[in-house]
């Protein structure tokens, strides 16, 4: 019998990019050929972890998955997902968001082959959610990430088409 997992793992990553060690944070997902403006990239899939719980998964996966609202998370599996699939490090300056689904992310601009795929965590999180050090190196830098991010007029001037519907529910 056929191992569905092997063949339909829980996340779908374009074939046009791969998960690899990231100069930002551990692993990150990469572009291996050009990555056209509204290409779709992603679809989130895994297992559905409640707020409450969402701490202890982070300590043994590290910071993965999205708020789907605002009691669940959906979050990789395992941490082999999270290697083969990759995870979409923050950045200030995004080249990925969400389309019009919850879990389908797609490039804000064309993203060049080598060049990492990010997002800003602003567009998907309200909740549990530490406060770190910003890594990005963009010359628009927050320095310092934390929940509140998405609330940030601002930015959701500029970047709101690509918060995710839950988020996009809270203007």
């Amino acid at each position: 019998m056929e191992d569905l997992h092997s063949r339909w793992p829980h996340r779908w990553l374009t074939p046009k990019a791969e998960s690899k060690k990231s100069p930002v944070h551990g692993w990150g997902v990469f572009a291996k050929e050009k990555i056209l403006k509204g290409e779709d990239i992603n679809v989130f899939g895994g297992i559905a972890v409640p707020l409450e719980e969402i701490e202890e998964y982070r300590k043994t996966n590290g910071h993965a998955g999205i708020q789907v609202n605002d009691r669940f998370f959906i979050v990789p599996s395992t941490r082999k997902e999270i290697e083969l699939k990759g995870i979409f490090n923050h950045s200030c300056e995004p080249n990925v968001g969400f389309n019009d689904s919850s879990v389908t992310m797609a490039a804000i601009r064309d993203i060049k082959p080598e060049e990492e795929l990010v997002m800003n965590y602003a567009f998907m999180e309200s909740a549990y959610f530490e406060p770190f050090n910003c890594n990005c190196g963009s010359t628009m830098c927050r320095k310092v990430i934390n929940s509140d991010a998405w609330k940030d007029l601002e930015f959701q001037a500029k970047y709101s088409q690509y918060y995710s519907p839950y988020l996009k529910n809270k203007f």
